[in-house]
């Protein structure tokens, strides 16, 4: 099974993830990830297999204004790409507010 978990910073991804995807390895900030393997100079979707199987946390960091700056446009728009591949693979995508699960896709769990 394979979960992504997205949200603001701060809003209890991993958390929830810990509690409702216990069996699951938990992969945390992607958005993180994704950076230092642009800085590295490597596709950031070459993570996407290591990540199968695992309850992924990353911060929403498409939202907002369009940095200027091109490499930071580039690196919202690697994560923004990353996250969408691995949302179609996923059995659950999952929409986290204030420590508060919305299911985008997959099951729902009453906590």
């Amino acid at each position: 099974m394979t979960v992504l978990l997205i949200g603001g910073a701060w809003q209890g991804k991993a958390a929830l993830a810990e509690r409702l995807y216990p069996a699951l390895p938990l992969t945390k900030n992607l958005h993180q990830m994704v950076r230092q393997t642009l800085a590295a100079g490597r596709d950031p979707m070459e993570l996407l297999p290591a990540l199968r199987g695992h309850a992924v946390t990353c911060d929403e960091v498409g939202c907002g204004v369009v940095p200027l700056d091109p490499e930071e446009e580039r690196y919202r728009e690697a994560v923004g790409r990353l996250c969408c591949a691995l949302a179609a693979e996923a059995d659950a995508v999952v929409r986290v507010i204030a420590g508060v699960p919305q299911y985008i896709k997959g099951g729902t769990v009453c906590i």
